[in-house]
């Protein structure tokens, strides 16, 4: 019944039983609290207003139009708690399947001796300019006289994100590896989510994350995985659900699958 519908009935009223109606059914007062609101009660017993405000509820015209709006709110008030609760297992899903690389990655590249001229040292020639521009300062200083000068015969050229040479001596083809944060302002929706600050360390800067663990685990709560009715051993295809596609959609339709104590279903892309 919409608020059309309830003009009509509403209109049959008095003054206070519309009152009444309107703070129970719409305003979800208490039955004693609104007959007081809206009737002479002054000197009445907590028993007295009961009756009376039961009495009102009873009345053949006010009845229906209070069951009518009693329902509706209720029927609204379900809508939202379902709306916060899909907002919620979405918001879970995101966290927990997003790709921390969005925030920072380790990455590997060639050492300084993998592509160096007979696997010496490999320059970058601002670096190399700026060293031999130092050693040349050195020399007026009697501590690092006689130093020798930096040595290019690896050449110049340098790069990081080159591929790490096999058969260098140096690092064994294993490369070398830097850390990399990521611009926070071009995060993805769950990345921003799964971002939590940053703070500043003697290491230098260190990203805090939100704990992906607790919301997968937050998921199946939401979901009905630690209900008692379902006995479902997770612990051991949490790591199946780790390697799915960062799809909150297809995460979801995993979790289903393995609540139901199924394979992971048909379709379902792993890295």
């Amino acid at each position: 019944m919409d608020n059309d519908e309830l003009a009509h009935p509403l209109a049959k009223l008095t003054q206070k039983q519309r009152a009444f109606v309107i703070d129970v059914g719409t305003r979800g007062f208490e039955k004693s609290e609104a007959y007081r609101r809206n009737y002479k009660t002054d000197g009445w017993t907590p028993e007295a207003v009961s009756t009376q405000a039961a009495k009102v509820c009873n009345d053949p015209k006010v009845a229906p139009v209070l069951d009518a709006l009693v329902r509706k709110r209720l029927e609204m008030a379900q809508a939202a708690s379902n709306m916060s609760i899909k907002k919620l297992l979405e918001t879970y899903i995101s966290i927990a399947f997003v790709d921390p690389n969005e925030l920072i990655s380790l990455r590997v590249g060639a050492c300084r001796y993998c592509h160096g001229v007979g696997h010496q040292y490999q320059w970058k020639e601002n670096e190399y300019l700026n060293a031999v521009t130092q050693w040349e300062a050195d020399q007026n200083h009697h501590k690092s006289r006689g130093k020798p000068m930096p040595d290019p015969a690896g050449g110049f050229g340098y790069q990081f994100t080159a591929s790490p040479a096999p058969d260098c001596p140096a690092c064994e083809g294993e490369g070398t590896y830097r850390i990399v944060p990521m611009d926070t302002t071009k995060l993805s929706a769950g990345a921003r989510l799964l971002y939590r600050g940053v703070t500043y360390t003697k290491e230098g800067p260190k990203i805090k994350f939100a704990d992906q663990d607790k919301a997968l685990e937050q998921v199946g709560r939401i979901i009905g995985a630690f209900n008692d009715r379902v006995r479902v051993d997770i612990e051991h295809r949490i790591e199946d659900l780790r390697k799915i596609t960062n799809d909150p959609k297809e995460a979801a339709i995993a979790y289903e699958a393995m609540l139901k104590g199924g394979a992971l279903p048909t379709g379902t892309t792993l890295q």
